[in-house]
């Protein structure tokens, strides 16, 4: 079984996923291991750019959606090989992607599940966590796909404004056997 977790940034998907109890791969954490390896991917993203310095990337595509999307053609082909990888020939696993949908990931998934929240708690959590000013937080959420993406797509939504995510996990681990 495989277990899509999507949603945009601050919503609370690594801790929905954390909390089934079974392996999870985190796609931005791949891809941030990706980043620091491959010279190949760093090469793509200067040509394409001008740097691929990660902050520098960031204020360029989260300002422009043309180049948020440049950027994901770019990096889903490098995350979705690793991803490949990763599930082939293993049990249960719960993929914690943001770009669940757009990367076409969510073909390799048996069920996908969304998690939304409000944006100031989104801000706030993004702010909090990635140390941002409140315009950049904003600029990343604006730069991504409305709930109405998600709802429309995912098999179950969770609402994670800031209610504990327990109950959530358990509704889903009946999907999976223990770990």
């Amino acid at each position: 079984m495989v277990i899509g977790i999507t949603g945009g940034s601050g919503t609370g998907k690594s801790s929905l996923a954390n909390l089934l109890g079974h392996e999870v791969i985190d796609a931005d954490r791949l891809y941030h291991k990706i980043f620091g390896e491959n010279d190949e991917l760093k090469n793509e993203l200067t040509g394409r750019f001008g740097t691929c310095r990660r902050n520098e990337l960031a204020d360029i595509v989260f300002a422009d959606k043309e180049k948020l999307d440049g950027l994901n053609a770019i990096t889903f082909k490098y995350v979705l090989a690793a991803i490949e990888e990763k599930i082939s020939g293993k049990g249960d696993i719960v993929i914690d992607a943001p770009l669940l949908f757009e990367s076409g990931l969510n073909e390799k998934c048996d069920l996908t599940i969304a998690v939304l929240a409000r944006n100031d708690l989104r801000i706030k959590r993004i702010m909090d966590r990635d140390h941002l000013s409140r315009e950049k937080a904003e600029m990343r959420i604006n730069a991504q796909k409305p709930d109405e993406f998600y709802i429309n797509n995912a098999d179950y939504i969770v609402n994670n404004n800031g209610e504990d995510l327990t109950d959530a996990a358990f509704k889903f681990m009946k999907f999976l056997p223990p770990p």
